[in-house]
């Protein structure tokens, strides 16, 4: 599947941007321009994963490959007043819950017992994957 990623905009030509320009022989940071061969013919596969370095075009990759299907916020939709082993998968399987906030390495027991919003960064990045395990929606991008 060949994937192209064309983002633009406006260019910039204040002091410091021609400066910057200059300094590094950059004629311009306002166009970027990808094209991936990606091996995603075999219907089979059920997770896919995208690395590089910051600003290379993950991101937009993901968002060419599935259109329509945003980039996941994993910290939407949390109560405020709830601990996240309620609001994961309310109905669902209370051995699932807590076997997904393990997997995804969200195993001090304390912190289940805590509202999302008071969870550390790395906890709440952590409890969005675990809800996801937990009640996967069809197709996810997760940036």
């Amino acid at each position: 599947m060949m994937i192209q990623v064309h983002n633009r905009c406006s260019d910039f030509s204040s002091y410091r941007a021609a400066r910057v320009k200059s300094l590094f022989n950059a004629e311009s940071g306002c166009n970027f321009d990808l094209e991936a061969e990606l091996p995603a013919d075999d219907p089979g596969w059920k997770i896919g994963v995208i690395v590089g370095p910051s600003g290379s075009g993950k991101s937009s990759i993901g968002r060419q490959f599935w259109p329509g299907v945003g980039i996941s916020n994993l910290a939407a939709g949390w109560p405020a007043d709830a601990p996240i082993v309620d609001a994961i998968a309310p109905a669902g399987d209370f051995n699932a819950v807590t076997g997904a906030l393990a997997a995804v390495g969200l195993g001090d027991v304390p912190a289940w017992l805590r509202p999302f919003h008071v969870l550390s960064c790395g906890e709440q990045f952590r409890a969005g994957l675990a809800r996801l395990i937990a009640a996967p929606p069809e197709r996810v991008i997760v940036d």
